[in-house]
Formats: structure tokens, C-alpha cells, sequence
């Protein structure tokens, strides 16, 4: 049991992701949240003086990001915390006690799928904008447009990081309402702080989640001065690797 290599833990943590109700619960919504801000976002430019502009539409109908990074952060904590609610992880750690490779499988699979949910969301705002504004003078949002694409491509890359930021701080507490309360407060609270800065904010601002999802990565042209939103995903990317290993380091110390 104890010689399970990184591939055969990956294929049973997937079993057990996709076996769970949540998971598809939080993944449901998290499409479902999206789409129906990318809706109501061209139903409420449909009439709007002056005429939106391509901008307009796909910035705010990708906005519905703001709930939908906290629906698949709570997925990436429950993928953790899930097992230490039901005492599965006792089982999970007997059958292969190199925890580091039990956080990594865990870590790989949560990603993997809040990837590939996070980009179905994604695209699920953009075509919820879009057919809301046909038939009126609002210039449709190409894909083939390089900057429209990039950013409904990021904005679930961006989805995808909150996840494995949420695998990270699960590890760390083990607990789901205290995990999820954490990661709510990582993602809004700093965005909040920089308001203290003031002028001088935006030199922090740059490296705040919420922010760089708002400014940079949902949006077709990053506010000046912060990042550009390939730049501000690979931010993420440094912070869910941060929190992963952390999770790993404290995984390991501790009992189960």
C-alpha cells in the first residue's frame, strides 16, 4: 500500500472528488453564477444611453468571477477538509503515508477540475453577455479578438488558483468553515487595506487578488500601473504554490 506512486493516489483522489455532492454543487453554481451575471449584466445594457461599448460588456459580464473564485476556493478547501470531517484521511494517510505525495495528488486533481470549471464559467459570462445584447446597436465581443480572449481565458486560469489556494489553507486548518472563512478574508480584506495607501495604493493594489481579478486579469485592457493579467495569474499561481506547500509542510508535522 505504502508504494502507491503520484499517479495511482491521483486516480483515487479523483474518484473521491468527483463522488462527492459538493463537488458538483460548487461547480454547478459556479457556472451557473456566471452565466447569469454575464445575462443580467446585457439585459441591463440593453438600454443603456450612451451604447455600451465592447469593453463594457465583457468587463462586467465576466464580474460574476467575484463569487464564482470563492464557490471553487471552498471546493479546493473541502478536497482537504472533506476527509478530515469524515475521518476518511486516517484510511487515506495508512494507504500511503508519503503525505506530501497525498497533498500533491490532491492538489493536481483540485486544480485540474477547477480549471476546466473555471474556464466552462468563464465562457459561460461571456456568451450570457452576448446573447443578452443581440439585436441591439451594442458591438458584439469577438473571441477572435486577442484581448477578449485573453481575458476570458485568465479570468479561469485566476479561478483555477483560488482553488489551490483553497487546497493550501485547508491542509493548514483542516477545517472546512474555518478554511473557507480564511480564504474569504485573504481574498477581500487586502483589497479594502489598500484603500489606506491612498494615492500610493496602486504599487500594492497590483498584488491583491480581488484587484488584480477586476483591473487586470477580467478585462480587456489592466488598469495603468498594475499588472498585465497574464503577469497578475502567475501571481496567483506563486501564492497557491505558497499556500500548497505550506499545507504540505504542516500536513507533515502534524498527527491526522
Amino acid at each position: 500500500m505504502s508504494g502507491y506512486g503520484f499517479r495511482h493516489v491521483a486516480r483515487m483522489e479523483w474518484i473521491k472528488l468527483r463522488s462527492v455532492r459538493s463537488t458538483w454543487w460548487l461547480a454547478g453554481a459556479t457556472v451557473l453564477a456566471m452565466a447569469a451575471t454575464g445575462i443580467g449584466v446585457g439585459i441591463g445594457y440593453r438600454s443603456h444611453t450612451p451604447v455600451a461599448t465592447v469593453a463594457q460588456i465583457l468587463n462586467n459580464s465576466l464580474s460574476g468571477a467575484i463569487l464564482a473564485q470563492l464557490l471553487l476556493g471552498a471546493l479546493g478547501v473541502l478536497t482537504v477538509t472533506g476527509e478530515y470531517g469524515t475521518g476518511q484521511i486516517r484510511s487515506t494517510l495508512a494507504a500511503v503515508p508519503r503525505r506530501r505525495t497525498v497533498l500533491a495528488a490532491k492538489a493536481a486533481v483540485s486544480g485540474g477540475a477547477a480549471l476546466a470549471v473555471g474556464l466552462a464559467a468563464s465562457f459561460a459570462g461571456y456568451l450570457g453577455g452576448q446573447l443578452a445584447i443581440r439585436g441591439t446597436a451594442i458591438p458584439a465581443a469577438s473571441l477572435g479578438d486577442p484581448d477578449i480572449l485573453r481575458a476570458v481565458l485568465l479570468t479561469g486560469g485566476y479561478l483555477a488558483a483560488t482553488a489551490l489556494i483553497g487546497v493550501g489553507v485547508g491542509a493548514v486548518l483542516r477545517h472546512s468553515g474555518a478554511a473557507i472563512g480564511v480564504l474569504f478574508a485573504l481574498v477581500f480584506v487586502p483589497s479594502f487595506a489598500v484603500g489606506l495607501f491612498g494615492e500610493s495604493g496602486i504599487a500594492v493594489g497590483r498584488f491583491v487578488p480581488l484587484l488584480m481579478l477586476l483591473n487586470s486579469v477580467a478585462v480587456t485592457s489592466p488598469t495603468p500601473g498594475l499588472f498585465a493579467g497574464w503577469v497578475s495569474v502567475l501571481v496567483m499561481g506563486g501564492y497557491a504554490v505558497v499556500a500548497v506547500v505550506c499545507g504540505g509542510v504542516v500536513l507533515r508535522r502534524r498527527d491526522s
